[in-house]
Parts: structure tokens; C-alpha cells; sequence
């Protein structure tokens, strides 16, 4: 049982009869690791690596445990780990981009050591794993002209279990100015290192920190500038420069990729999926691309055929002793037990960024305490702090975190995902009942709770990607009235902001969930907000099969309200197929429903509706009067209707009177009432009710014969209305234009 962990490891791949690359495509470990493991090159390696390999090797439980004891038990410092400390990474030859960042440094490294005006002596470069921290401070520190500067680096070991002392710090420093001294103590290295830089100016490059005790004591010298590199923001050092690096641009990716991958293993589309795949991380780019140029009868394309087949696509990032997983394992591996198990449940979240609520809810953690861990996380550049409490998983760090759920919390998983799920949808439905008329959100229910509506407003729109998920996900789980809750909570809500793919994925899984409840009245009033998605993506006859199948029900339910909302929906269809006059006839019926059903909101949708109507016929003296009666019912009962829809129909109402007040040669009320309506939208986030005010206004101008104005007018509405696929806009702007 005196056997080394490489020696061990040897014998049970010879037993099993593997040769080193079988086990390194068994495990997903490459074969140069599991090679330095058995020559004891590598005495200590990862966990997670081990456990790969011993689960390839199929070992039983017991000898497993032996082998991972093995593997924990304590390395003895030596005289050479601080020698080795010195060797500093070869330069690359490819070296690509960041010139921004490489400006930065260079006029960091020429700064005038006497200058005492001068910015601090202390560059900080941070960053996540991979992301090339010591890369750029070598490539930078070679481009530098250096006259009488010495340099030097020193590697502080800051992801080892044993990173270098400051002692440790100081002795290989003053070994690479001076030569080797016998220094015991640090008092002793500080009185030589000060006298060192008394007389001569030194360019240092500490990279990996581990924390700021590593780097102060060299801060004592006199000519002396430092870069150093760490994955840690290392905030406790003050009156410091910092450069956090990020990922390469698209571009950079793309070009280093093809100054690695010789031609013919690459096409243009081939090598922009590449650097997509990996995320633009240096780290995996280059593993990627060497990779596919050691092996000259494969190609981009075949590369990634292997490493999206794979379960854990992490596994495919390996060329020789280099691995993406193993570099993030370092990372991970620092952190506090909570941090890591709130680490894995974010490979839950979708969405660009999220929130220390949203982290918390898959694992039931205390709001603050998710912060505090995520605020760790951030420190050692696992995830990213985007400002505002908002955060950023890069992708291939999001497919390690859910590697790891996997093997960690497997039978947790599920229940994660229903909390999460669960969480999401109800705080949707909280922030969505701030616009529903007659309706306010519920103290007492889950999630999260908003003090107004714009709280409310902000955190919809900024995880908008995340409950429509969520949503896709309830349908699927069968969890419909969960589905329609949330649809009939942001039904008033979807009229303000155009995100047509959400309220598509909403709207679409709330009708579907409604016919498999069999209730006629969800399935009325589900098919007609289906209807009303159809109609804003300009397909009429989908919108009135969905408005049909909604009448039918509301029929059989015997809903009088109901009724007249599916009579509009069929009219709003049957108005964009060009049949007016049977959409006037159903928006006859729909007036009488309203009224039988005391619906105001229904009641001034429908005025609106039928002035539009009688547009087209040239009666717009009474479509004028609608569009009044509308503005005068508002005022009347001002104080009973909810904000939102208020403001809702309001714009519309006014921004239909001025463009008919404008067709009939009026158009000072356009003039004088629309911009008051653009601040209204504007601060509202209301985007079809600017579009619309913007499109008016202009056409209100040209009529005056205000043609500058008129230009900006028309170009403010054609901007929004593309940005958000305003259809009905976009159309309403280019018959204008062709007018001219």
C-alpha cells in the first residue's frame, strides 16, 4: 500500500488492458495528463480530473477512496517550486487583438518611476479562467523598450493549495535581479529588495495571485512597476490601475483561428460556429484550433460534429496538458461549499444576466446571502458583474456548472428547476397584476414583490427570456393553470411593449393550455389573446380561426363579456383580411355585449375599432366623433380605470383624432396635442404609442409644411417601428412617404 498515486494508477490501466489513449477517450481526460499523473509529474491532481479517469477504469469503491487519498494527501515545498516559479510561459507568435488593452499597458510600463504625479506603480489584470490574463501581460511586457529596465516573473501559484509565500515572492524576484541570496527571513528579502530598486528600475509580472499579502512587500521598492495577473479582483489593494479582461471580439476569434487552422481544414461559416462554440475564450480557441491542426485530415466541422454529440461538450476542449474544465476546476475548487452549490443551480437560469433573486430561488437561498456568494463568484471570475445587480454566465462556463449539477445534484435537479420555475412564473404574475384593471398583486403570494409599476415594468422586460421559458416549460410539465394565471396577469401588460416572441410563447401556450383543460371560458378567453398574436404578426387568418374557436366557447360558456371580446377579436381579423363590413357588423355586436356586460375597457376599445372602420369609407366626421367620445369617457371616469390602460387607450385615441383631423385639413391638433403624447410614451415605455405619435406628428408637420420637422418625425417612428416590428406602423410609414 506504499504505492505513489501514479504508480497505482499505472498498474490498473495496464490490468485493464488500456493503452494511454484509450483511457483518455474513455475518461475525456487527455492522454498528457493522465501520463504526468503516472510519472508523477502531476502529484496532485484535480478531483474531478481523477474521478473521470478512475470511473473509466470501472474500479470498485474502495480502491477509488484509496487512490483519491492518495491524491489529498499534502505536498512537500521544495527549494526547486520556488525556481520554478521563475519560468515564465514562452511568447505566443499568434498573438491576437485586445488593442485597446495593449495600449493600456504600454503607457502603464513607460510611466516615469519619478514622477510622483504619476499614476500608481500597480496594474491589476483580471479576468476569468482562460480569458489570457498572463498572455497579454507578457506580450505586453515584450513590446516594451526597456533601456535599463530589468524584468522579471514569478509565478505566485495562486490556484494551488501551497501558493508562494511573500517570502517565497521576494527571493525568486531578487534572484533574477541579483542572483541567488540567502535570504531566511522576509525582513531580511524587503532591506535587499528596496536596496535592489534603490538602483535600478525592475518590470515584474506577478501572475495568478492568490490574495494582496502576495504582493505588497514588492510594492516596497523604489523603481519598480508591477503588472499583475489573478483571477481575484483582489480589492484590498488601493490606489491600483485595473484592466478586467473579456472575451475576444468576434473578429479577434476568428482570426486567430485562422492563423492556427491551416485553410483547407477551414471555411468562413465553419470557423465563425468555432469561435461561437467556444465562446471567444482564448483558452478554448486555441485548444479548438490546435486540436483540428494537429490532425490534418479533419476540419473545423468535424471537430464540432465530436464535441456537440458529446454529453458534456467541456470534454472536447483538451489538447495536451491544457483543458478548459480543468481551468475552471481551479477556480471552482476555491470556493466556499454554499458558493458551489449556488454555482451549480445558475446553470438553470436562462437569459444574457440575472439577478441575486433570481440566483436564489432554485436552491431557497436568502436573498443576501446569494449576493454575498455571488459577489465570491464574481471575485474569482466565474461569473461576470454586468452592474446594477445584474450578472453574466459566459456559455462555456454555464456548460461546466451544469456538468457538475449533473454528477453533484442529480436527484436535486428536478426539484430546482420547480422552484425555480415556480418562482419565475409567480413573480410574473406579481408584476404583471401592477396593468390589470380591477386586479392588484397579492402581498401574500410567492416570488418576488414590486413596490410600484415601474419596478415591476423593469424586471418583466429584463427577464423576459426567462419566464417565457419558464412558461414553455409549465406547458410541457402540464402545469396549465400555472400558465394561464400568468397569461391573464400580463395580458393588459403585453399592450405596452412589443416582444412579439414572448407574447407569441405566452399567448400560444396559454390557448393550447386552455383547450386541454376543456373549460369553454379559458378557452375563450385564451384563443382570443391567441387571435390578437396572430393579428400583431400580420397573420389574419390564423387570428380569426383562433377568434372563432374563441366565440364558439365563449357561446357555450354562456359570457356575455366574453362574447363581445371574441365579436372584437373576429372583427380586428376580419378588418385585416378587408372585409369591413362584416367586421362592422361584429363590432356592432361586440358594442352591445359590452354594454349588456357594463365593460368599460371593452366600450372604448370598441369606439376605437368602429372610427377606424368608418375611415375607410370616407366617414370620418363620425369616426371624429367616436374618437371624442372615447377621450370624453376617459375624462369622465378617469379615476376609476387602471393607469395602464388608460394610457393605452388615451394614445390611441388622440393619435387616430389628429391623423383624421389631419386628412380633413386640420392638423393643429396633431400639432399641439402630440407632443404631449410623445412624453407621455416615452416615459411609459409605451413603443407602438411613439411610433404611432412620431408617424402622426410628421404627417401632421408636412401638412403645415414643416418639412425639416417633418424628416426627423418620420425617421424617429420608421426607427422604433423596426426595432420592435411595429407592422401596422412600418406600412403606415411607407404610404405616407409614397405620397410625396
Amino acid at each position: 500500500m506504499s504505492d505513489s498515486l501514479g504508480v497505482r494508477l499505472r498498474r490498473h490501466r495496464v490490468l485493464a488492458d488500456l493503452t494511454l489513449e484509450a483511457l483518455s477517450f474513455s475518461s475525456g481526460i487527455s492522454d498528457r495528463t493522465i501520463s504526468n499523473i503516472e510519472r508523477g509529474i502531476s502529484t496532485s491532481p484535480q478531483r474531478r480530473t481523477l474521478a473521470a479517469i478512475l470511473d473509466a477504469l470501472e474500479l470498485e469503491q474502495s480502491e477509488q477512496q484509496e487512490i483519491l487519498r492518495l491524491a489529498r494527501m499534502p505536498r512537500i515545498e521544495s527549494g526547486a517550486s520556488e525556481r520554478s516559479a521563475m519560468l515564465a510561459p514562452p511568447l505566443l507568435t499568434d498573438f491576437t487583438g485586445r488593442p485597446e488593452v495593449m495600449r493600456s499597458i504600454s503607457a502603464f510600463l513607460r510611466r516615469d518611476p519619478n514622477d510622483t504625479g504619476a499614476p500608481s506603480p500597480v496594474l491589476v489584470v483580471c479576468g476569468a479562467a482562460g480569458i489570457g490574463k498572463t498572455t497579454v501581460a507578457l506580450e505586453a511586457l515584450s513590446r516594451h523598450d526597456y533601456d535599463d529596465c530589468r524584468r522579471a516573473f514569478v509565478d505566485l501559484n495562486g490556484m494551488n493549495s501551497l501558493p508562494l509565500s511573500p517570502l517565497g515572492v521576494l527571493q525568486a524576484l531578487i534572484a533574477q535581479t541579483m542572483g541567488a541570496r540567502d535570504l531566511a527571513t522576509l525582513d531580511e528579502a524587503l532591506t535587499e529588495w528596496r536596496r535592489i530598486t534603490a538602483s535600478q528600475r525592475v518590470a515584474v509580472v506577478l501572475d495568478n495571485a492568490a490574495n494582496e499579502d502576495q504582493i505588497r512587500p514588492v510594492l516596497t521598492g523604489s523603481h519598480v512597476v508591477v503588472i499583475v495577473t489573478s483571477r481575484r479582483s483582489l480589492s484590498g489593494l488601493a490606489s491600483v490601475q485595473r484592466i478586467n479582461l473579456e472575451s475576444l471580439t468576434r473578429a479577434e476569434s476568428t482570426e486567430l483561428i485562422g492563423r492556427i487552422v491551416p485553410a483547407n481544414q477551414r471555411t468562413a461559416s465553419d470557423v465563425d460556429r468555432l469561435a461561437a462554440a467556444c465562446g471567444d475564450l482564448p483558452l478554448a480557441l486555441r485548444i479548438a484550433s490546435n486540436r483540428i491542426a494537429a490532425q490534418p485530415a479533419s476540419t473545423i466541422r468535424d471537430f464540432l460534429e465530436r464535441m456537440t454529440s458529446r454529453q458534456e461538450p467541456l470534454r472536447a476542449l483538451v489538447a495536451g496538458d491544457l483543458a478548459v474544465e480543468n481551468a475552471l476546476t481551479l477556480s471552482y475548487d476555491q470556493t466556499s461549499p454554499a458558493s458551489q452549490r449556488l454555482f451549480r443551480s445558475l446553470s438553470l437560469i436562462d437569459g444574457a444576466t440575472f439577478d441575486s433573486w433570481l440566483a436564489a430561488a432554485a436552491t431557497g437561498a436568502d436573498t443576501d446571502d446569494a449576493g454575498d456568494r455571488l459577489d465570491e463568484l464574481t471575485d474569482l471570475g466565474l461569473i461576470e458583474a454586468r452592474g446594477g445587480n445584474r450578472y453574466h454566465l459566459h456559455d462555456l462556463v454555464r456548460l461546466f456548472a451544469s456538468a457538475l449539477s449533473r454528477r453533484i445534484d442529480a436527484g436535486d435537479i428536478a426539484a430546482q428547476r420547480e422552484a425555480l420555475r415556480h418562482w419565475v412564473l409567480q413573480t410574473a404574475q406579481n408584476a404583471g397584476l401592477w396593468f390589470e384593471p380591477d386586479k392588484s398583486p397579492d402581498a401574500s403570494s410567492p416570488g418576488r414583490h414590486f413596490a410600484g409599476s415601474e419596478a415591476a415594468r423593469s424586471w418583466l422586460q429584463l427577464e423576459g427570456a426567462q419566464w417565457a421559458s419558464a412558461v414553455q416549460q409549465a406547458f410541457a410539465l402540464g402545469e396549465d393553470r400555472l400558465v394561464l394565471d400568468v397569461a391573464d396577469a400580463l395580458h393588459w401588460f403585453s399592450d405596452t411593449w412589443p416582444a412579439w416572441d414572448l407574447w407569441r410563447i405566452l399567448f400560444l401556450s396559454s390557448a393550447a393550455a386552455a383547450t386541454r383543460s376543456g373549460s369553454a371560458r379559458e378557452i375563450a378567453v385564451h384563443h382570443g389573446f391567441a387571435s390578437w398574436v396572430h393579428r400583431s404578426h400580420g397573420d389574419f387568418g390564423a387570428a380569426l380561426a383562433s377568434a372563432t374557436t374563441a366565440k364558439d366557447a365563449a357561446d357555450r360558456a354562456g359570457d356575455v363579456r366574453e362574447q363581445g371580446w371574441a365579436l372584437m377579436y373576429l372583427a380586428w381579423s376580419h378588418e385585416g383580411l378587408g372585409e369591413f363590413e362584416v367586421a362592422e357588423r361584429e363590432a356592432s355586436e361586440a358594442r352591445e355585449k359590452f354594454s349588456q356586460a357594463g365593460d368599460q375597457e371593452g366600450i372604448n376599445e370598441n369606439l376605437i375599432l368602429s372610427a377606424n372602420l368608418l375611415m375607410r369609407p370616407g366617414e370620418i366626421d363620425t369616426a371624429i366623433t367616436h374618437y371624442r367620445r372615447v377621450l370624453e369617457h376617459l375624462a369622465e371616469n378617469d379615476a376609476d380605470m387602471q393607469p395602464n390602460m388608460a394610457l393605452v387607450t388615451s394614445v390611441n385615441a388622440r393619435t387616430l383624432l389628429a391623423n383624421a383631423l389631419t386628412r380633413l385639413g386640420d392638423p393643429d391638433y396633431a400639432l399641439k396635442t402630440l407632443p404631449d403624447v410623445l412624453e407621455e410614451t416615452a416615459a411609459a415605455h409605451y413603443s407602438a404609442g411613439l411610433s404611432r405619435a412620431h408617424l402622426e406628428l410628421a404627417r401632421a408637420l408636412r401638412a403645415a409644411g414643416r418639412r425639416d420637422l417633418f424628416e426627423q418625425h418620420i425617421a424617429a417612428a420608421r426607427q422604433i417601428a423596426a426595432e420592435h416590428r411595429l407592422l401596422t406602423v412600418l406600412a403606415g410609414i411607407e404610404a405616407l412617404s409614397s405620397e410625396d
